[in-house]
């Protein structure tokens, strides 16, 4: 598939990062447009190849590392069209060569570059510590290469890896679901495994239907709607993925049993003997099931099996039946390993942020669902309205409730933890306030991606690269300290929501951002001063450990700002820049 615009867009923003011309080429290129397209969804930016692409001398095999659903992926990319089976393993031979390196502190003989990126990705982790081996190959595998690909993870070195292969054909299919999209199956039918046996429920059906007619939907609809109300579309899980394929190929006559099946969501059905017309809908359960099935090439007329599938009838337009629908996926769908963010897609309080943020004098587009774009997207002015609700949480939870450690380091918190997610999602917002945040932290983005280039001091990168979340928490804790009446980092207000309004948005002066990026090298300073001074009393290993924790922001951070607020060089510079901030200062001492 021919992608040159976004090749160009890539390598114009690896330009601009000061990324050297050997480092260029189609070669190089190749590996970061496919990551923008499985990680970045086509919206990868500057900071994001600045952060995340280490590829080049003494790199141990990985050329670009990201964090994403609290996984780090160690990723790879070849770009020649003629990978041989064994040149393919040892790619990953190398990777794992590399982590188990780093598991042993053995390190020096790497780059300082993927030093730096993979200690701070992996302080990023939870406790779980997933890691996946990834490899982007322009080579169109064969069947005969699959199957040694797959028999090489099966190994004792390997098994204890999630390894991911994406050839030419995968990166092609990526590429036209993202730039085709859909929303919902307007019509189709599905086959019945025997006519006229169904249970029908208060408008609800359940049937058994066939694996072959099930592969066709997915074949004809997989990148056209077929998982537009699915809370997630098929996110690969070894365990489960090779359960299904054993069962397809060894079972089949045992995967009724074996499976739980599938849950359709649409407008209307009608059973017409041995099929079932569907009109507009979706599946809502069962993408793992269905993907593994559509990609199955056992399954054809001549070799078939049955498999549950419930059908639910909204009392409206799917679109619109969100308490029934949304209830049913979400019940259905928490039966099997997912996002806890996931399981809140459809809750009100996310359709009513989503919806209220888009309606607001300073709008922005939220999007609530992975892989659907907000309805208002095309609304927006800037990409940087564009935003998850996931990071619309962290925000409130850093600027707001100053907890930047767990936004960071803890955020499947913000959703799995009942009380988290109510503090953030079930209040009261202020809208401008919100779009402040996301203003605020796009501009320091835009810092952050100048800074990086300029500055010498390797403790002021690494502070200001993987402090974002502590430094904001910061700023708007100097605002509650001039404006909020707080007194102090153990004031029990400081953890209070009593940030709201407008606060700079009035501000006309053109010097906003001069006085914003003032204080963001300000607190990166003090910050990396006060790293250098706890480093070995706290035993950090790396600038994320020491953003990792509130009990540290509070207890050490805050307290050192604290300190700030008492100098009579440094509090009246502060507190001259902080009146851009549109309310009344109160004073502090």
């Amino acid at each position: 598939m021919n992608d040159a615009k976004n090749l160009n867009k890539i390598k114009e923003m690896c330009i601009r990062d000061g990324i050297s011309d050997g480092k260029i080429s189609s070669e190089y290129l190749f590996t970061i447009d496919a990551v923008d397209y499985f990680y970045y969804s086509k919206n990868i930016g500057e900071i994001d190849i600045l952060d995340g692409f280490v590829d080049g001398v003494n790199d141990g095999g990985i050329d670009f590392i990201l964090n994403k659903n609290d996984t780090m992926y160690l990723i790879q990319g070849k770009s020649s069209p003629n990978l041989s089976t064994e040149e393919i393993k040892n790619v990953f031979y190398k990777i794992t060569e590399t982590v188990e390196k780093f598991e042993k502190n053995i390190i020096d003989s790497f780059s300082s570059k993927l030093q730096t990126v993979y200690l701070n990705r992996y302080d990023d982790l939870s406790d779980d510590k997933n890691i996946e081996l990834v490899l982007f190959t322009n080579t169109a595998l064969t069947d005969k290469m699959k199957s040694e690909i797959e028999i090489f993870k099966s190994t004792d070195k390997m098994s204890s890896y999630t390894i991911s292969i994406y050839d030419k054909a995968d990166i092609e299919k990526r590429k036209i679901m993202l730039i085709q999209g859909g929303e919902f199956v307007k019509e189709d039918k599905i086959q019945l495994w025997e006519a006229n046996n169904h249970l029908i429920y208060n408008g609800g059906i359940i049937v058994n239907i066939k694996a072959s007619s099930l592969k066709s939907l997915f074949l004809k609809h997989s990148t056209k709607g077929l998982f537009s109300y699915n809370l997630r579309e098929h996110i690969s899980q070894k365990n489960v993925d090779s359960g299904i394929d054993n069962t397809i190929k060894n079972e089949p006559q045992n995967f009724w049993f074996y499976n739980n099946g599938i849950t359709i969501g649409c407008v209307d059905y009608m059973v017409d003997g041995n099929t079932v017309k569907l009109y507009d809908f979706s599946i809502i359960n069962g993408a793992q099931t269905t993907t593994k099935i559509g990609e199955s090439k056992l399954i054809d007329k001549n070799h078939d099996f049955a498999i549950v599938c419930k059908i639910v009838k909204a009392n409206e337009t799917l679109a619109n039946s969100n308490e029934f629908i949304s209830k049913i996926s979400e019940a259905s769908n928490s039966q099997k390993p997912i996002r806890p963010r996931d399981l809140k897609a459809n809750a009100i309080e996310q359709k009513t942020l989503q919806y209220r943020a888009s309606q607001n004098k300073y709008p922005l587009a939220i999007e609530i669902k992975r892989g659907v774009k907000p309805f208002n997207e095309k609304k927006v002015n800037n990409k940087w309205q564009k935003v998850t609700n996931e990071y619309v949480g962290q925000l409130i939870l850093s600027c707001t409730f100053q907890k930047p450690g767990t936004a960071r380091s803890g955020k499947s918190a913000i959703f799995s933890s009942d009380k988290i997610y109510n503090l953030i999602y079930k209040r009261k917002h202020d809208f401008n306030t919100l779009y402040e945040y996301v203003r605020i932290a796009n501009i320091y983005d835009e810092f952050k991606l100048k800074y990086s280039k300029k500055e010498e001091d390797p403790k002021k990168i690494g502070v200001c690269q993987n402090g974002k979340f502590t430094i904001l928490a910061i700023l708007f804790y100097l605002y509650k300290r001039l404006y909020c009446g707080v007194t102090g980092f153990n004031d029990p207000n400081v953890n209070a929501d009593n940030i709201s309004g407008e606060l700079s948005l009035n501000y006309k002066d053109d010097d906003y951002e001069e006085n914003l990026y003032y204080l963001f090298e300000f607190i990166i300073k003090k910050i990396s001063d006060l790293y250098s001074v706890k480093e070995k009393e706290l035993s950090l290993t790396s600038y994320s450990n020491f953003f990792k924790t509130d009990k540290i922001y509070t207890d050490v951070i805050l307290r050192e700002i604290d300190n700030i607020l008492k100098d009579k060089y440094d509090f009246p510079k502060i507190k001259n820049t902080m009146k851009m901030f549109d309310s009344q200062l109160c004073e502090i001492y």
